[in-house]
């Protein structure tokens, strides 16, 4: 098989934990009001006693400042940034305390520019509004045609505007003058940067502000004695970055970019092509540190009160960056779930103390989760869609009433099971019951029947939504379809019951990555309710030896 021919590859650089902190979620839930400078520090030394080898602070979204103040450009208008005004008003910027504290715990400091937010809706509801530039300028605005509420709330700028382009690089230039930063990321996560459909033709527009930012990162870098990074936080996949205007093949291979971050905008993905992007890089000094979000679907987002990913899971992801030949994992939007769920600030952060070592990964429980990641969501028009347009919501459907209806799922696994002391692999069928007959193929070869476990007739019946239970406020039961959904959503449509397959894998059976899972109904249950099976949620856990 495949998982014979495995190819495994050593991290390059000293740089392998990378966290970036948004504009305002730490301010909220880490700092006082008012900010100490004691707290910058503190919160800083959470950071490098988690193992944190960059940390980013993005100072810039929406147009305004934040963790600074600047005379050209607006700070940040939202409730929390004022409890930095004490602050700023005696003279410091708060930034230069994060830059300080991170340099002097040996890590590497980053300011982040968000390019495009799509904030600004929440702003307006909450009679905040927008910043000035964009308020003043509608003409500068996209307006995206695509059916979808939140393609219609960002208030995004279209860079095709040589106004926006000079905007957005007047305040990266002021922030690499001022302080002694180490570098700059660019975040792009929105719905786009040019009219939808013309990315592709006005893409040299953003290469050539990249152009001018690694010229000006180039000039102060000089000055400073050290290079100044510059990397980008870009979609999922390489076509969805070259569909929305963003040339990252032609910003690796003129060096414009130090590294770069692929990752969906709000979800994990097993299934991203971390391969496809080391390719890109490795023959280059660009680095590879792919994202890892605090949640695996949107549904799952809603499942067990927002549940994030556990450790083992974050395990898996950074086992398979590294695989495919990623060098670190990048952290984005960790510290959102703190708000709410235990363990709080700073514990949550021990889950970075090993993910910058893969041989120390490879010694722990991993456990893989491939499901749909916008399956539920029609935020983006069809369900199922992402903010790139492409549809994530892969399944298999097998109608009862065609004969031995069959479907095949794909998943990426880089493991190798002769080093593992066992693995075993499960997969979710909405409408399944235990009496539907299944031939059940990994990567071509049949799994015996006498193999499979599943389920029994009870539990089935018993996968049922408790309403009361979400009622009394102990959370989502997670015992059926409808689950997934917002408690009001659960009560009032109760979905389908599911059942669980699952069989121990052997290493023969096992790719080193691309996998396939194929399913075929032979013979339907007759007392089943409903007129098709939906499988679209694999798990995979791998226990080491």
């Amino acid at each position: 098989m495949q998982n014979s021919a495995r190819q495994l590859f050593t991290p390059r650089g000293e740089d392998h934990v990378y966290y970036v902190s948004d504009p305002s979620t730490l301010s909220r839930i880490l700092l006082p009001n008012p900010v100490r400078e004691r707290d910058l520090r503190e919160q800083i030394d959470m950071m490098a006693d988690a193992g944190i080898d960059i940390y980013a602070q993005e100072v810039w979204s929406q147009g305004w400042t934040v963790y600074f103040q600047s005379e050209k450009y607006e700070y940040d208008q939202r409730p929390q940034h004022k409890r930095f005004r004490k602050l700023i008003d005696s003279g410091t910027q708060p930034v230069e305390i994060l830059i300080d504290q991170a340099h002097k715990r040996g890590m590497t400091f980053i300011a982040g520019f968000r390019m495009n937010d799509g904030h600004a809706g929440h702003n307006r509801r909450a009679g905040i509004g927008v910043a000035e530039f964009i308020e003043s300028n509608p003409q500068l605005r996209l307006r995206d045609p695509r059916p979808g509420a939140l393609y219609q709330e960002p208030e995004a700028l279209d860079f095709s505007f040589e106004e926006v382009r000079d905007f957005t690089h007047g305040v990266i230039d002021e922030v690499a003058t001022r302080f002694d930063i180490d570098g700059v990321e660019l975040c792009f996560r929105e719905i786009g940067y040019f009219p939808y459909g013309s990315g592709r033709e006005r893409a040299g527009l953003m290469t050539d502000l990249l152009r001018r930012i690694r010229a000006t990162l180039d000039e102060r870098g000089k000055a400073a004695g050290k290079r100044l990074r510059l990397g980008a936080r870009v979609f999922s996949t390489i076509d969805e970055c070259a569909d929305l205007g963003l040339e990252v093949p032609v910003w690796i291979k003129e060096g414009l970019i130090d590294f770069v971050c692929p990752m969906d905008s709000m979800y994990n993905e097993f299934n991203l092509p971390f391969d496809t992007w080391a390719e890109l890089t490795r023959d280059s000094d660009c680095m590879l540190y792919p994202g890892i979000h605090p949640w695996m679907s949107y549904r799952k987002r809603y499942q067990k009160m927002r549940q994030t990913i556990s450790w083992s899971v974050h395990r898996a992801l950074a086992h398979s960056m590294y695989a495919a030949g990623a060098d670190g994992v990048s952290s984005y939007n960790h510290f959102v779930p703190s708000v709410w769920m235990a363990p709080f600030y700073p514990h949550a952060l021990h889950v970075f103390t090993h993910l910058g070592d893969p041989a120390r990964i490879a010694q722990g429980e991993r456990h893989y989760i491939f499901d749909p990641s916008y399956a539920g969501s029609t935020g983006f028009g069809e369900e199922g869609r992402c903010v790139t347009g492409l549809m994530k919501a892969d399944k298999i459907e097998l109608d009862r009433s065609d004969a031995s209806p069959s479907g095949e799922l794909n998943f990426n696994l880089y493991e190798d099971l002769n080093k593992a002391h066992g693995a075993t692999l499960l997969f979710r069928g909405f409408g399944l019951t235990s009496e539907d007959d299944l031939e059940v193929r990994l990567n071509g070869t049949v799994i015996p029947d006498e193999r499979i476990r599943r389920t029994a007739a009870r539990d089935v019946e018993e996968n049922t939504v408790d309403s009361q239970r979400i009622q009394d406020g102990r959370g989502y039961p997670c015992q059926s379809e409808a689950s997934y959904l917002n408690a009001q959503e659960t009560m009032e449509n109760p979905g389908r019951p599911f059942a669980t397959r699952c069989f121990r894998l052997s290493p023969e059976t096992v790719a080193w990555g691309s996998n396939t899972l194929s399913v075929t109904l032979n013979g339907s249950d007759p007392d089943a309710r409903g007129e098709s099976i939906v499988i679209d949620e694999i798990e995979v856990f791998v226990e080491p030896k």
